[in-house]
């Protein structure tokens, strides 16, 4: 019996001393899977949308996107603004389910349902996740771990998903006894900087390491009202114009709109009709033109709470894509659902435009600890989370940190 307890012991120590740093990954928009069911009969959905019998893989299910499913899709992915209790929900009979939280299996290949097709359509985070477990050692779900959400709200809509990041992020650093380095993308890190605002500056140090935020949407994207004119389909083959109308509920549309005080003033030009011009502080404006029912209290409170964010208070290493066409604003014959007949084009990771990409270099005078950009001339905004280019930079960096520890 003693020496089985000294073998265990010492099988302990030889998987956790391998590790120096666990990594928590936090994905985008659009990035985690989302299960859908329904709990009665959905009287104005088409037959072929019911969901009775179980949970169903809604997103990204390559299925569920394609014509006419899409509808069902869209219906389903919808959200409704409670003027009661003020917040966002789901379609009433429709329940929505963010699936997998801890595992990264919810967000190396989106869609479950797995073939060759499918694995290329939706892979997100295999190739990271598995360039740690070939190059340094990880396993999944153990020493790397994922940390989905439901990418549909802003984070201050999120209901319980800190605590559970807390939770993760305290359960992966006891059992490796050392701070997490953290990797985000795109949305992610937004999403971040909004829960480490939450968090205290000794929680901070004791459990993270460092941060490495992808393609980080800090000051916003024109892309979003794109979206809500006529549609982003996300990559996917889903038709856009499906869905528009999904689009235009989701409350993380405004989260992710350029925000006034951070996008540069002189690109405030963002939609441009004959004879009109949207700007920074058009969106309600742009809102009421294009008839959607939004809750304009909530896109106030969502404004406000993005320009109060202040810096993390962590070490980052802001890593992002350069010299790709990237849409600055769009010019459209009416706003009618069709697409922009004109695209305005700066530099960018082509979704993201480069003041947003870079607007982390700000934090450095509003907090102690190191603050590193990195950029990768040619890499595209999605496609930064899948270079070797990318993976290696992150693994460097964090050798060079365990000196430290």
């Amino acid at each position: 019996m003693l020496k089985a307890l000294v073998l265990f012991a010492a099988f302990l120590a030889s998987c956790c001393d391998a590790i120096k740093f666990p990594i928590v990954m936090v994905p985008g928009i659009a990035g985690s899977q989302i299960e859908a069911k329904h709990y009665k009969k959905m009287e104005d959905y088409p037959f072929y949308c019911a969901r009775l019998a179980e949970w169903t893989q809604l997103w990204l299910s390559l299925e569920e996107v394609a014509p006419p499913f899409a509808n069902c899709l869209a219906k389903d992915m919808s959200m409704e603004f409670n003027n009661k209790t003020f917040k966002y929900q789901e379609p009433d009979g429709v329940g929505v389910r963010i699936p997998n939280f801890g595992s990264t299996k919810s967000i190396e290949y989106l869609d479950s349902d797995r073939d060759v097709v499918v694995e290329y359509v939706t892979k997100y985070f295999h190739d990271i996740v598995q360039y740690f477990v070939d190059n340094a050692g990880y396993e999944r779900d153990l020493s790397v771990v994922a940390a989905p959400y439901d990418w549909r709200l802003s984070p201050w809509s999120m209901d319980g998903y800190f605590e559970n990041l807390t939770a993760l992020v305290e359960r992966v650093t006891a059992k490796y006894n050392a701070p997490a380095i953290v990797i985000s993308h795109s949305m992610g890190g937004p999403v971040l900087q909004s829960f480490f605002n939450t968090t205290t500056a000794a929680w901070k140090d004791k459990h993270i390491a460092a941060w490495f935020p992808v393609e980080g949407v800090w000051a916003g994207a024109p892309k979003v009202l794109k979206a809500i004119i006529s549609g982003d389909n996300f990559g996917t083959p889903a038709p856009t114009t499906e869905l528009i109308d999904m689009e235009r509920s989701l409350e993380s549309t405004l989260f992710l709109m350029p925000m006034p005080g951070l996008w540069p003033k002189n690109h405030s030009g963002l939609i441009y009709l004959p004879g009109k011009t949207y700007g920074i502080g058009d969106y309600q404006q742009l809102m009421e033109d294009l008839d959607m029912k939004f809750p304009k209290e909530r896109l106030d409170i969502v404004m406000e709470k993005r320009a109060s964010l202040q810096a993390p208070g962590v070490r980052i290493f802001c890593i992002y894509g350069t010299g790709v066409d990237t849409a600055w604003g769009y010019q459209y014959g009416a706003l009618d659902r069709t697409g922009p007949t004109k695209y305005i084009y700066g530099d960018g990771d082509g979704t993201v435009p480069l003041p947003s990409l870079e607007y982390c270099r700000e934090w450095s005078s509003k907090q102690t600890q190191p603050i590193a950009l990195k950029s990768f001339p040619g890499v595209e905004h999605v496609k930064a989370i899948m270079n070797p280019s990318i993976f290696a930079y992150i693994h460097f960096q964090m050798e060079t940190l365990e000196t430290e520890y």
